[in-house]
């Protein structure tokens, strides 16, 4: 196994052009299950390797995933990176981008970047499609494919920026109106054919090179949520574009390192309306932040109640409005040091 915490030579391995960067926190098994979904393309290809990135999940983790990918047969084309604390997805996908940098010993980094979530069961081809859309499409600096539940269901991975007017959608949840104003809504449309989009799910996107050599790495102030969504809008603003890419395919089964499934949902952290503030804060300001914040605690409870009267069930976290209005309004609320919080 070749590692960068002194589990073997690190530089044992040459480096390839297509990265795939799997960040793992305490699901070793959901982790090497994912990499042994992509395994079979990742050697038919021959131009691609996977680096996996502890991130200082400390049960063992990088010892089982040492392991594991020996016992997949994968040493030779997956690198595994053990971090000494957890800091943060955003951070951890750096840590893995900037030791594929130091390995390439100044190439840069890779042409492409495929990140991918630890919880997540590609089906067969779902990197080629990526690839060879992304060689179809000179402009196109990100793409995401199609992310179904076990069931087989849909789950939304391309959407439209978030803003003030999506928040009151969102939360209102009422179809006349988002069929009417459907423009400012987040989720986007399904279709069957690549589409545009504003941003990607993290859960499987790729990324040209180009774009971090452009625009630089993740912004590590992200804890968990919304560094994609921040990532996706710089890259935007640099001029490149996101589309989504239905034939590339992964199962993805959510939460599991986090806990907030849509099942059974759990109690939002503090670090989920921290990221959600900074995202505001940079995109849109204090005023449209107070704004986006104020309509957000109008339509929630509302949503709920249109829900209620027509026996629609929805899977909120519990104590969400509460939770929202102290996180952002209560003693040592994020909207006190908006300064700080988009720093």
């Amino acid at each position: 196994m070749s590692s960068d915490d002194g589990l073997g030579d690190r530089r044992a391995m040459p480096v390839a052009p297509i990265l795939v960067l799997i960040v793992n926190y305490r699901t070793a098994g959901l982790t090497l299950q994912a990499v042994e979904a992509i395994l079979p393309e990742v050697r038919a290809r021959g131009d691609a390797e996977i680096c996996i990135v502890d991130n200082g999940s400390g049960d063992g983790s990088a010892e089982q995933l040492a392991q594991g990918v020996t016992k997949l047969g994968a040493d030779g084309c997956c690198r595994l990176i053990a971090l000494p604390d957890n800091q943060g997805f955003a951070a951890g996908n750096n840590a893995g981008l900037r030791a594929y940098r130091e390995r390439a010993e100044g190439a840069g980094l890779p042409h492409f970047i495929w990140l991918l979530n630890p919880d997540t069961v590609a089906r067969p081809n779902a990197l080629t499609a990526l690839v060879d859309f992304m060689d179809s499409q000179p402009d196109a600096g990100l793409a995401g494919g199609r992310c179904l539940r076990p069931d087989g269901s849909i789950r939304h991975s391309a959407f439209r920026f978030h803003s003030p007017l999506s928040e009151l959608l969102c939360e209102l949840d009422f179809g006349p109106l988002r069929k009417r104003l459907g423009r400012f809504d987040v989720a986007l449309p399904l279709s069957d054919e690549p589409y545009r989009a504003e941003w990607l799910s993290g859960s499987s996107l790729m990324i040209r090179g180009a774009v971090f050599e452009r625009i630089g790495l993740f912004d590590s102030g992200y804890f968990l949520y919304f560094e994609e969504t921040d990532f996706c809008a710089r890259a935007a603003d640099a001029g490149f574009e996101a589309w989504h890419v239905p034939d590339s395919v992964i199962v993805h089964l959510g939460g599991q390192a986090t806990g907030f499934t849509e099942a059974c949902p759990k109690r939002r952290p503090r670090y989920w309306f921290a990221s959600r503030a900074r995202f505001f804060l940079r995109r849109h300001g204090v005023a449209a932040t107070h704004l986006a914040n104020l309509l957000w605690l109008v339509a929630h409870p509302l949503g709920r109640l249109i829900a209620a009267v027509r026996g629609r069930p929805r899977h909120d976290p519990p104590r969400l409005w509460l939770d929202f209005l102290t996180y952002h309004y209560g003693p040592g609320g994020l909207m006190y040091r908006p300064s700080k919080v988009a720093a």
